[in-house]
């Protein structure tokens, strides 16, 4: 008798260890997809300031071609100008929405304008560059954040200096702006 009330205290202490090891464990994988999703948001949020244009095989620096970039708290704003050529100067902004998921990172524009100053006078377009969300995977290794486009070669990384966004190539190099 003995013997059987020390098996069945036993199994009860072997049962309420295994559920709460159990309980710990889905606390513990919510509260991980919860660190990975605040981990990418406090490596990507900020303020960005254009440094490198990259395109046709040139590198382009301030003040010929200048911009901002910002995300914060779930929205993305832009503005760039190019000032290299003096008949063609352009102004493009845009702002909209971002989405964080563990491993994932999409945002879409709801409004962009683009002006190019002519010769001829002002050319202006309210037209946006894509319809609907633009899905990234996400990966964190160690302070970097890089965003891989799910249905084509752009890519974001975001390090302590600064991101770049690359579409096959390099094409913009922002650098962190901080409040030092």
């Amino acid at each position: 008798m003995e013997r059987l009330h020390k098996l069945q205290t036993s199994r009860r202490a072997i049962i309420r260890t295994l559920a709460t090891m159990w309980l710990a464990s889905l606390i513990t994988v919510a509260h991980a997809e919860e660190a990975t999703v605040q981990a990418m948001k406090s490596r990507i949020e900020g303020f960005y300031a254009l440094q490198d244009w990259h395109r046709n095989g040139e590198v382009v620096h301030p003040p010929l071609v200048d911009g901002r970039l910002v995300l914060f708290n779930g929205r993305i704003m832009y503005i760039f100008h190019d000032r290299e050529q003096e008949t063609n100067k352009r102004t493009m902004a845009g702002y909209g929405t971002y989405v964080l998921e563990p491993g994932k990172f999409s945002y879409s524009y709801e409004s962009q304008i683009a002006t190019t100053q002519t010769p001829s006078g002002p050319n202006i377009s309210e037209k946006l560059l894509w319809e609907g969300l633009r899905t990234f995977t996400a990966t964190i290794e160690g302070t970097k954040v890089t965003l891989r486009a799910t249905n084509g070669p752009q890519q974001f990384r975001f390090t302590p200096e600064g991101a770049s966004y690359s579409d096959d190539k390099i094409l913009r190099f922002y650098r962190r702006v901080t409040g030092e």
